[in-house]
């Protein structure tokens, strides 16, 4: 019978000097969290589903006791969980996901990579998925002890972050060509009208920006009437260093989410916006990171990876039109989203 043990923290950790993170590094250690929101979760739910599992669902064997620490909070319906279980001895962590809807999905599409082969044998991966679980809309899935991307690029040094982006170039190459064409399509028309709000948004700021994101739309509207249609192939939807670890050898990519159907260069150009707006916040400019950028280009062109420079100046000029959205609603400043916006118009010229 599974039993409860108390929730843990983990001690605050530290930012390495830049120049100490590469690829094959180790993570910092995990910061504390504070007390989290109140969540629906229900952890004795979680015990008695444990416990109605097959064996066959864990890779370590049946656990037999459990301990839980909140790890994000959106709202009671949308957390993320860290789940340290133990089995014959051993302990062994997962992470849990609660869905306000969608998680199903999410668990599927999941399960068809880890059968494709981004499994923990390959070098381009995802987490494991473990179960799905109907009742409390949760996702369980392994929790990879790694280091994160984003701190190669913010914290490391050229060579480290160069080898960084061929490794997420070479993952994304692979998941375009062989990831499952299942999901809901976007199409440019979706993608404009998500677009169009977003510089609606921003026109209700008024002032100068206001009339930047106008023209930054217009220019968007004119670019995707002269673009063909592309194939579409299987889409993460938010690929960025943010959901990367490096763990040894192994490049893993997770939250898929946002999974789909879509123009393949609307994932290379947001993980390059999110790439230069790294740049930006961390290393004071733009053009920081631009060699990684390079890099990455090349690398995913070298892989294989689908024809995506006829399209790329487009998409790319949504994500910074979406950034500098982000940036105003969420009160962060104005030089940031005046940047994006710049760099949008520039990119459409």
């Amino acid at each position: 019978m599974l039993r409860q043990t108390d929730t843990w923290t983990e001690p605050r950790g530290t930012v390495p000097p830049p120049g100490a993170l590469s690829p094959e590094s180790t993570s910092p250690t995990t910061p504390a969290l504070r007390t989290p929101p109140v969540c629906t979760f229900d952890l004795l739910e979680l015990i008695k589903r444990f416990d109605e599992l097959p064996s066959s669902r864990w890779p370590w064997g049946v656990p037999h006791e459990i301990q839980v620490r909140l790890l994000r909070w959106r709202r009671p319906t949308r957390c993320t969980f860290e789940l340290r279980i133990l089995t014959e001895g051993q302990p062994h962590q997962l992470i849990g996901k609660v869905y306000a809807a969608l998680g199903e999905g999410v668990y599927a599409v999941m399960e068809e990579l880890w059968r494709a082969g981004f499994n923990r044998d390959a070098e381009d991966s995802i987490p494991q998925p473990i179960a799905y679980l109907p009742s409390m809309r949760l996702l369980l899935q392994e929790k990879v002890d790694g280091l994160e991307a984003k701190k190669v690029f913010q914290h490391g040094d050229q060579r480290s972050r160069i080898a960084a982006a061929e490794r997420c170039a070479r993952w994304l190459a692979r998941f375009h060509a062989f990831g499952p064409r299942s999901g809901p399509p976007r199409p440019i028309e979706k993608v404009l009208r998500n677009t169009e709000r977003r510089w609606r948004v921003i026109a209700e700021l008024g002032g100068d920006m206001a009339a930047k994101s106008e023209r930054l739309f217009r220019r968007l509207e004119a670019a995707a009437r002269n673009l063909e249609t592309p194939t579409f192939r299987p889409s993460h939807g938010d690929f960025g260093i943010h959901n990367i670890i490096f763990e040894g050898k192994r490049t893993v990519v997770f939250d898929l989410d946002g999974y789909g159907l879509a123009d393949p260069a609307r994932d290379v150009a947001r993980f390059i916006v999110k790439l230069e707006r790294t740049g930006l916040e961390f290393l004071g400019s733009i053009r920081a990171l631009d060699r990684a950028v390079e890099a990455f280009i090349e690398t995913y062109v070298a892989s294989g990876g689908a024809p995506v420079a006829e399209r790329l100046p487009f998409y790319k000029a949504h994500c910074y039109l979406k950034s500098a959205t982000m940036d105003l609603t969420r009160d962060r400043g104005l030089h940031a989203p005046e940047v994006m916006l710049d760099e949008g118009l520039r990119t459409l010229e």
